[in-house]
């Protein structure tokens, strides 16, 4: 093998090695990472508020956000979701429900290709405030290599126009 090719194979393969050494890193660091969240407060009990979030059947009459969802809020099962952030192109995800508590919080993530890359991680987690009212706090975190490329403004926004959403759909009768 002429020694310019073997010198070219040899820097690829470094290349492809501290790739995936920062891959590595990445995934079990949880860095690099970019975090949006927002609280919002509805006039609900927990259970009510609970019940819509957990209808993935009818994410598509209400948010305006993960416009299709299906699947349990139990963890360990798979959510089968279309997520489209505002200005952007919807995504499909297949997320991982990492905890499930009723009336209390639940966590989904997913991971593009695998971990450490590109992982996407949504929670939301109901507080009392008083008889009828519940502050819902919502985190998306994008973690991994391609975290620093992640549109945080877009973030931002989706979790206004989700909480605002719910608002309107808990105000509805049902």
């Amino acid at each position: 093998m002429p020694r310019p090719l073997r010198l070219a194979l040899l820097a690829l393969a470094g290349l492809a090695a501290a790739f995936l050494v920062a891959l590595g890193a990445s995934a079990l660091l949880d860095r690099p990472a970019q975090i949006a969240s927002l609280s919002a407060t509805v006039e609900a009990r927990k259970p009510e508020v609970w019940a819509v979030l957990t209808d993935f059947a009818a994410y598509d009459e209400w948010n305006p956000v993960l416009r299709e969802a299906s699947g349990e809020a139990r963890e360990g099962s798979t959510l089968e979701l279309e997520a489209a952030l505002p200005g952007h192109d919807p995504e499909s995800l297949d997320a991982e429900v990492l905890i499930a508590r009723p009336d209390k919080k639940l966590r989904w993530q997913d991971r593009l290709v695998v971990p450490g890359l590109r992982d996407w991680e949504y929670e939301f987690v109901l507080e009392p405030l008083e008889p009828g009212r519940v502050l819902i706090v919502q985190q998306l975190r994008v973690e991994g290599l391609l975290a620093p490329f992640a549109d945080e403004d877009a973030a931002r926004e989706a979790l206004v126009l989700m909480a605002d959403a719910l608002r309107e759909r808990l105000a509805q009768p049902r």
